[in-house]
């Protein structure tokens, strides 16, 4: 069993510290941490990460598990009512009750299973903060939700009942099933500007915004320079009531980064700093564990958050760039039917890795031998003319000369 916070605070000792030092002189390459190739949980975002007593919150969970490709994970939602008068007399103020699982064979008061699946919801009792007076500044303030997503690596089935669920939580005590635990809180408050989760506008690479549902291009072993985008109103500004009185503060984002394949010269980045990340590619000599993978693709996670319960996540498939030839795209066809993909057709087309309209690729892109065409989904675009942009398989960008009017 592998068990983990979120986000996950780790120390090293001063004599392991000198063994890494004295090994990595020699050479040895250790598996950073942002690299993804077990069952892990990167993320788990509530939409919205602060509600009012009674309100319900969304929970997601961005779980990976590339070492079983086609393999069958359930997610379990463990949920605490918040305890805004602080008696600890909730089982979630126990952190590690939260990752002994069958601690909740019982459900003991204030704990429930909220359900099954990559979503859940959370909402606390109506009546939180009734004990409280009405000048108390926890009702401002807020008290925290503990959640628990327990992800585990076998199907289980939402109907289970209570005594199949404590033998599986045996099971995962006793560590005969591949599992991770990732610990979130939902914000539970009464005033009134409540915290937003950040969002993203763009990813530049080198300087250059990489077009929406596009994969990244890469050359083999270069390194690059990423540079996450936050949206104008992502960082929030706050005030907290202490004892000498309310308190303005500012939020501060950070990006985790994680990846299937290649190296991070940093793990987190402020980016409100501006400050870019180096990412270099799988194939760099430097790096000869890591090379270039089979298929040449693989994937790039940017978890952004705001340091008080706010998080995002995106996704970017990238891919490492071969010599093909470069595609010329001499047709668009557009779709016959709803539901039918947009034909792009030309010379090359094999070589094609996204085509972009209006700077957004066309999504479950793919190219077809049968057809020896380019297929997509149309992205939903503004009425007007759109230029079609190319991007090759060799890291080539093209301008079709082609247009795509949207009535």
């Amino acid at each position: 069993m592998k068990s983990s916070l979120s986000p996950r605070g780790r120390g090293l000792g001063r004599g392991l510290s000198l063994l890494l030092l004295l090994l990595t002189s020699c050479g040895a390459q250790f598996k950073p941490e942002t690299l993804v190739d077990a069952l892990r949980v990167l993320a788990i975002t509530a939409e919205p990460p602060e509600v009012a007593p009674g309100e319900s919150a969304q929970l997601d969970i961005l779980q990976l598990d590339p070492s079983r490709p086609g393999g069958k994970t359930t997610v379990v939602w463990v949920g605490c009512e918040p305890d805004p008068i602080d008696f600890n007399r909730s089982a979630c103020n126990d952190t590690t009750a939260l990752l002994q699982p069958t601690a909740f064979a019982t459900f003991p008061p204030g704990v429930r299973i909220l359900g099954f699946g990559a979503r859940a919801g959370y909402a606390s009792s109506r009546t939180l903060f009734d004990e409280l007076p009405p000048e108390d500044p926890v009702r401002s303030n807020g008290t925290s939700g503990p959640v628990l997503g327990v992800v585990i690596g076998e199907e289980v089935k939402p109907t289970s009942n209570d005594a199949e669920l404590r033998e599986l939580f045996g099971r995962i005590e006793r560590q005969e099933i591949q599992t991770v635990m990732s610990l979130t809180r939902v914000t539970v408050t009464e005033r009134l500007q409540k915290n937003h989760n950040p969002k993203l506008t763009a990813l530049e690479l080198d300087g250059v915004a990489v077009p929406k549902n596009a994969k990244l291009q890469l050359r083999a072993g270069k390194k690059v320079q990423l540079v996450p985008k936050p949206t104008e109103d992502a960082r929030e500004t706050y005030s907290v009531i202490l004892p000498a009185g309310p308190s303005e503060r500012s939020e501060t984002l950070v990006v985790s980064w994680y990846s299937t394949a290649g190296r991070f010269d940093q793990a987190r980045v402020d980016v409100t700093t501006g400050a870019p990340t180096t990412f270099i590619a799988p194939g760099s000599s430097e790096v000869p564990e890591d090379p270039v993978p089979e298929k040449r693709t693989g994937t790039v996670w940017l978890v952004m958050r705001d340091g008080r319960g706010g998080q995002h996540f995106e996704v970017f498939p990238f891919y490492v760039c071969d010599d093909s030839p470069t595609p010329a795209v001499t047709r668009l066809q557009a779709p016959t039917a709803a539901g039918d993909p947009l034909v792009a057709t030309g010379e090359n087309m094999a070589g094609a890795l996204d085509l972009v309209i209006g700077g957004v690729a066309l999504t479950r892109a793919s190219y077809s031998p049968g057809q020896n065409a380019f297929l997509g989904d149309v992205p939903v675009l503004p009425s007007g003319t759109y230029a079609v942009e190319l991007r090759a398989k060799n890291c080539e960008v093209v301008d079709t000369g082609l247009s795509w009017t949207v009535p």
